[in-house]
This record gives structure tokens, sequence and C-alpha cells, in this order.
């Protein structure tokens, strides 16, 4: 058996059965040793009709006719009835058990029918007046076990009967209805799961299960992460066509140079060649090795080693490295930070981020300009302003700027000596601290880069 939905509805039913087909059993087995409910009208049958008889007998006749009435009685209905006298005392030669005499007695005290209290539960006892006005007490004994025909009988009857088969019906219809909202939405998403398998990223649940089940959540669960699946493959497209775009170009220009350089005659020549030829094997070095770097902070493989720094300790001493490239162009970096501004994180991997930032305002801030670096604490959250006075990029591109080898014009990156990928690693970074950084133009023209960290 397969389908978790018979399973299911199968198991249902059947417990539901097991429990009917118990309790009518035990009902009936305690309504057969319980005389009270089901033989009321036998009782008052055995005490008055029965009881006559054997009193009679014994009036006439003596103990031993009596007895054999009590026995013609017990071969007929199972019922065993022994006789008292007004003091208690067993008018048969037959063993009376001392419970039944303890009954007789408070019959005798109460002159009520008396039934047991707890224990076996198919004896009672009665007091009889006779028209003479003699007085006896009758023990009335029932059968332990009703006979099995009778048994069947009492199941197969009356409400046990065609409204037991009714409520088995109604049973199962609401087992039916149960598995079914049970196992629907479980085929659902297994079939969601085998497109999504199969390829088809874009396949989503959406509204197909709905309520505030686990099920439901469960195909929440899922969109979450067929999303997250599909943003992740289509980067890894988008960045292994990138990268195929990318050493395309420095690989061209490396066959071009090594041409050159055995064709060329001239040292000065063949030289110059040797010299573009190492400048495109380092940027392809520097390329790999940021594509590492990035690669390891996507797969969350990297390690934070967290301990509190002195950002601006760290600023400054990242700002004193890029004002030796600054000063190529004629430009400074200028720092603005309070002493002493703790940080808790990577101090490598957070000056990493900073050093990619700055670099790439010293690279694209005019000649002779000036890049601010600014340092404050808002709140719960330590700021970090970097803006230069370039031409900023178009809005539309803003989004787009940490996204591994965007570049606002196709050439740009490739003439200031970037990789394209320095914003993406520290977009990375900062967000492993969980942080934020976003881009946006000044209004009196430059790009600011902010940094926001937890204190």
């Amino acid at each position: 058996m397969r389908s978790l939905y018979v399973k299911i509805f199968l198991t249902f039913l059947v417990t539901i059965f097991l429990v009917i087909l118990a309790a009518v059993i035990l009902t009936v087995v305690r309504d057969r040793e319980f005389a009270l409910l089901p033989h009321q009208d036998f009782v008052r049958k055995a005490i008055t009709e029965n009881s006559r008889q054997i009193i009679y007998a014994y009036e006439h006749d003596g103990i031993e006719a009596a007895d054999k009435v009590v026995h013609e009685l017990e071969r007929q209905s199972s019922i065993h009835i022994t006789l008292f006298d007004e003091i208690g005392r067993p008018l048969t030669h037959r063993r009376v058990g001392r419970h039944m005499e303890r009954m007789v007695q408070q019959a005798l005290r109460t002159g009520e029918v008396v039934f047991p209290k707890m224990g076996v539960r198919n004896r009672l006892a009665s007091v009889v007046q006779m028209p003479s006005g003699r007085t006896y007490v009758v023990g009335v004994r029932l059968p332990n076990r009703p006979p099995a025909a009778g048994f069947v009988r009492s199941i197969t009857h009356g409400f046990l009967g065609w409204q037991l088969l009714l409520l088995l019906g109604v049973a199962a219809l609401a087992c039916f209805f149960l598995a079914r909202s049970l196992t629907s939405p479980i085929s659902r998403l297994r079939q969601a799961t085998r497109s999504f398998a199969a390829g088809d990223l874009s396949t989503r649940i959406g509204d197909g299960i709905k309520g505030s089940n686990e099920i439901a959540g469960l195909a929440g669960d899922f969109d979450d992460m067929a999303v997250k699946i599909e943003d992740l493959v289509d980067a890894q497209q988008r960045l292994l066509r990138d990268i195929s775009h990318e050493l395309r170009s420095p690989l061209a220009r490396l066959g071009i140079a090594l041409e050159m350089a055995r064709q060329e005659q001239d040292p000065e020549q063949r030289d110059k060649s040797l010299l573009r030829i190492e400048r495109e094997t380092e940027r392809m070095n520097e390329m790999i090795g940021e594509l590492l770097r990035l690669t390891r902070l996507d797969s969350g493989s990297v390690e934070l080693q967290k301990e509190e720094f002195d950002l601006s300790g760290l600023l400054g001493e990242l700002i004193q490295d890029a004002n030796y490239e600054a000063a190529a162009r004629a430009c400074q970096v200028v720092l603005t930070a309070p002493s002493g501004a703790s940080c808790v994180g990577s101090r490598e991997l957070l000056g990493r981020a900073f050093e990619n930032v700055i670099r790439n305002a010293v690279r694209h801030t005019p000649e002779g300009s000036q890049i601010n670096v600014e340092l404050s604490e808002k709140g719960s959250e330590l700021l970090v302003r970097v803006a230069d006075q370039g031409p900023g990029v178009p809005e539309i591109a803003l989004d787009k700027l940490f996204k591994p080898f965007f570049r606002v014009e196709a050439a740009r990156d490739r003439q200031s000596g970037g990789t394209g990928i320095g914003l993406a690693i520290a977009e990375r970074a900062v967000s492993l601290h969980g942080g934020s950084i976003r881009a946006a133009n000044r209004p009196e023209g430059g790009l600011l880069v902010e940094i926001r960290l937890p204190v």
C-alpha cells in the first residue's frame, strides 16, 4: 500500500471502527453484568412470579421441592435463585456465598432491592412479602456471560444494528474528506518539487495551498527556497558570462602582445610588448583573486573572526595608502572621524570593503580634486560616507553598482585598471556584518557611498 491517501483513510476508518466496536462490546458486557438497567423487567418477574413458585414449593413440600424448582429454572434460563427466611437463613441444600449472605442481610435491613456496589455486578437481593404474611428474601444470580446467540443478537438489533452502520458510514465519509484535505496539498507540493527538479526554476506553489497550517507553511518555505535558488543560479550564470567576457579581452590582448613580441626586431618595442603582457597577466591574476574572494563570500564559507578594533585607526591606515595612489593624479583623500570609534567584526574583511570603496572613488574623481571620507555614529549605527567629485552615475544604475562586473561605461574600469568586482566584494562583506551599503548622486556633483554598520 503505497498511497499516503489510502493509508490515512484506512487508518482513520479502522480506528473509528475499532473504537465503536470496543464501546459496543463494553456496553453490552456491562449491561449484561449489571442487571439494574437491561434486566429490570426480568428482575421484577423473577422476584414476583419465579420466587413465589419456589416459596410455594418450599411451604408445601420443603427444601427438596424448592431446590428442584430452582434447578429447573436455572436449566431453562441460566438464572439461579436462592430462597432465605425472615432472618436470612438459606432455605436450600446448596452452598451459598458470603457475598450473597451480606446482600440478604442488607435487604432485610433496608427493605429495598440491593445491588453490589463493586466487584461482580450480576447479583441482587430483595424482600418478598407473601399473602400469608410470611417474609422471605430472594437472592438472584444472573449468568456471568451472556449466551453467544443473545450477545450477537444484541449487537445486530435495535440501536446497535442499522444505526451503527449509519454511524460507520458517516465516519467513513468524514475520514475520506479528512484524508483528502491532508494529502491533496502534499500532492501539489510533490508535483511542484518534481517540476522544479526537472529544471523549471520558475515553479511556484503560490495560492495553490491555502491556510495557515504546517503544510501551507511548508509551501511558503518551498516558494522562498525556489526564489533564492533561482536567483543564485541566475547570478552564477550571469557571473560565468561576465567572467568569460572579462577574460576574453585580456587574453586577446595577451595574444596580440605575444605575437608582436615575436615579430618585433627592435628591442625597445619588444620590451614594450613584454611589459604589456606583464600588465595583462597581473590584471588577470588580480581578477581571479577577486573572483575567488567573491565566491567565498557568496557561498558563506567565510568564517568571521570577530574582534573589537578601532575603526578610526583602520580608516586612517587605508586613507594613508590611498593617498599614495591619489598623489599620481594630484588628488587628496581627507578623513573626518572621531578618535576611538570602535567596531566589532572582521578587521581584515571590513578593511578590504572600505579599501575597495575608497580606491573606486580615487579612480573616478577628477584630477586635482578631493575625496572626503567621514565617520560618524548615528544611534546604534556607525556611518561611513565616501564622497568623490566625479561625474556620478545615472540614477537607473545606482542599484547595480554592487553587482559583479557592472560598468556604467563599457571601458570605464578597463581604463582605470579596476576589475569590476571590488564594490561587489564590499557589499558582501558589509552584509556579512549585518550592515548595508548604498550609493547616491550628490547634488553638488559626484558619487556618495554610505556604509552602515551596527555598533
